[in-house]
C-alpha cells in the first residue's frame, strides 16, 4: 500500500548554495556520488574547493593508466604487513556509480504522475521506501557477490525482502526486477560485468536477502544504505548512496552517492566521484558524462572557517529523531549565527568534507538508536577530508557492536576543525542537564 506523500520545497534555512536550484533535484542536473578509504597518511591542508561531491574514493596512482590503486593505511601493497585496500575502493565506486544511475530514474519517474515504477510505499515504522531502495540493495549485492567470487561477502544493509516477497507484492517486485536488470546492462560502462542473462525475480530476492549480516567486533563486511535520505529522495530532493566496509570494527573505506549534489555552487552543474587517502577526491557520475575517468578526480577538503560566527552548520530535516530546540540552543550558546541548513542525508556529511559547511548536530530523542548505515561512509570521508567527528563526549563512534552506534554519549558532532569541535562538546556539558532529551 503507497504512502501519500506531498512534494514540499527543500528545508535547507539558508546558507549555500546561492540559488536552490543548485542543490534540488526536481529536474536533470548534473549529479554525483561520494567515496573515500581510510589511510594512516596525514590529513591534507585545508583549502577550500569550490566543486561539489559525488563518489569519494581514493587518489589512483600516478603512473598507472589502466590500473588504479591506492596507499591505503600507510603501506600500499605489501607495505609494512598492513593491508591494502585498493580493490575494495575501486569495486566500491564502480558499484555505487552504477547505483546511482538507477536512483536518478527511479527519482526522475518520482515526478511522473501515476508513474507505477516511481511509486512510494511505506514499512512497518511508516518510513517511506522505493523501487529505488530494493533496487540498488540488489544491484551492491550482486555486483560484490560478482567482483568478490573468491571471498565471502558479508553485506549489512537496511531494505528486506518481506514487502516484496509479500502476497500482495508481485507487482512491486517486477517494477525491481525491470529496474535493476534496466542498470545491470550497462555493468561494463562502470568496468564491471554484466549478468550473463536476465535476473528474475528469485535471484533479485536473493540479492537482496544476502544483506542479512548483523556486523560485529571481528570479520569484514560491507554497510550499505542503499537510499539515505529516502524522504528527500522521493521529494525530488538531497539523498545518497552510501557503502562502507568495516574490518574488525574500523570504517576501512567509504563511497557516498550524491546524485543531486552539484559540482559546483553556482554556474553550470556538474557531477563528481570524491576519493579519499588520507585524502578526500571527488569526480563525475559516469550517468552524466558517459564513462568512468579517474582523471576527472578532485581533491576536496574541509574549510578552515573557525569563527562561530561565519561557520554553517547543519541538522537533520526530520523532527522526529533529532531535537532542532536544543541544537539552536547550543547554536546561541557558541556563537553560531547563521541558520541552520536542514538537509537530508548523509549529504550533510558530503558539504563539511568539501568545505560547504563547518558543522553538523545531531541529538536524538530519547529512544531512538542511530544505525551504522546513516553514518559509516560519511563518518571516514569527514575524517579523511581533514575533519573531526565523534560523539557529544568526544569519542570515537564504535561501528563495532551491531547494527546500531551502541554506546553512543548525547548525540552526534562533526566539524571542520577541532577549534569548533571543542566549543561545541563544552556547551553540550554546559547545558545537557537542563535539556529534555
Amino acid at each position: 500500500m503507497g504512502c501519500s506523500l506531498r512534494l514540499s520545497a527543500w528545508a535547507a534555512a539558508g546558507g549555500f548554495p546561492p540559488s536552490p536550484s543548485d542543490w534540488r533535484g526536481r529536474r536533470r542536473l548534473h549529479r554525483a556520488p561520494l567515496a573515500r578509504r581510510r589511510c594512516s597518511a596525514g590529513a591534507p591542508s585545508s583549502t577550500p574547493l569550490a566543486a561539489p561531491p559525488s563518489l569519494v574514493a581514493s587518489r589512483p596512482r600516478a603512473g598507472t593508466e589502466h590500473e588504479w590503486l591506492w596507499d591505503c593505511r600507510g603501506g600500499g601493497i605489501g607495505g609494512g604487513g598492513r593491508r591494502d585496500y585498493s580493490k575494495e575502493m575501486e569495486v566500491a565506486v564502480r558499484v555505487v556509480q552504477a547505483a546511482c544511475t538507477l536512483c536518478q530514474r527511479v527519482q526522475d519517474s518520482l515526478l511522473v504522475p501515476y508513474s507505477g515504477s516511481g511509486s512510494v510505499h511505506c514499512k512497518l515504522d511508516r518510513s517511506p521506501v522505493t523501487v529505488a531502495d530494493w533496487g540498488v540493495q540488489a544491484i551492491v549485492s550482486w555486483l560484490l557477490s560478482d567482483c568478490f567470487q573468491d571471498e565471502h561477502v558479508s553485506i549489512v544493509a537496511e531494505e528486506d525482502d518481506q514487502t516484496l516477497s509479500s502476497s500482495n507484492g508481485a507487482a512491486l517486485l517486477d517494477s525491481v526486477v525491470a529496474a535493476v536488470n534496466g542498470c545491470l546492462i550497462e555493468a561494463p560502462k562502470y568496468g564491471l560485468r554484466s549478468p550473463e542473462k536476465e535476473l528474475g525475480a528469485h535471484d533479485i530476492l536473493q540479492a537482496i536477502r544476502k544483506c542479512s549480516s548483523t556486523g560485529g567486533p571481528k570479520g569484514r563486511f560491507w554497510v550499505l544504505d542503499p537510499v539515505d535520505g529516502t524522504l528527500g529522495f522521493v521529494r525530488g530532493d538531497q539523498y545518497a548512496i552510501a557503502l562502507a566496509l568495516i574490518e574488525d570494527g574500523e570504517v576501512v573505506l567509504g563511497v557516498l552517492g550524491c546524485p543531486n549534489y552539484p559540482m559546483k555552487r553556482s554556474g553550470s552543474t556538474t557531477t563528481n566521484d570524491i576519493t579519499g587517502c588520507g585524502q578526500a577526491w571527488m569526480q563525475p557520475l559516469v550517468h552524466d558524462f558517459g564513462k568512468l575517468n579517474w582523471r576527472n578526480s578532485r581533491e576536496i577538503h574541509v574549510s578552515t572557517v573557525s569563527d562561530p560566527v561565519s561557520a554553517t552548520f547543519c541538522e537533520p530535516v526530520e523532527k522526529a529523531n533529532s531535537s532542532h530546540s536544543f541544537t539552536a540552543g547550543l547554536a546561541h550558546s557558541v556563537g553560531l549565527r547563521k541558520q541552520p541548513l536542514r538537509v537530508y542525508s548523509m549529504v550533510k556529511y558530503a558539504a563539511i568534507a568539501r568545505g560547504d559547511a563547518e558543522i553538523f548536530m545531531k541529538f536524538a530523542k530519547a529512544g531512538y538508536k542511530e544505525k551504522i548505515w546513516d553514518h559509516a561512509a560519511g563518518v571516514v570521508i569527514i575524517q579523511e577530508a581533514g575533519g573531526v567527528i565523534t560523539d557529544a563526549g568526544g569519542r570515537p563512534l564504535d561501528f563495532s557492536r551491531g547494527v546500531f552506534l551502541e554506546g553512543l554519549d548525547r548525540g552526534i558532532i562533526a566539524c571542520s576543525g577541532a577549534l569548533l569541535h571543542h566549543r561545541i562538546t563544552g556547551a553540550v556539558d554546559a547545558s545537557w542537564n537542563s535539556s529534555t532529551l
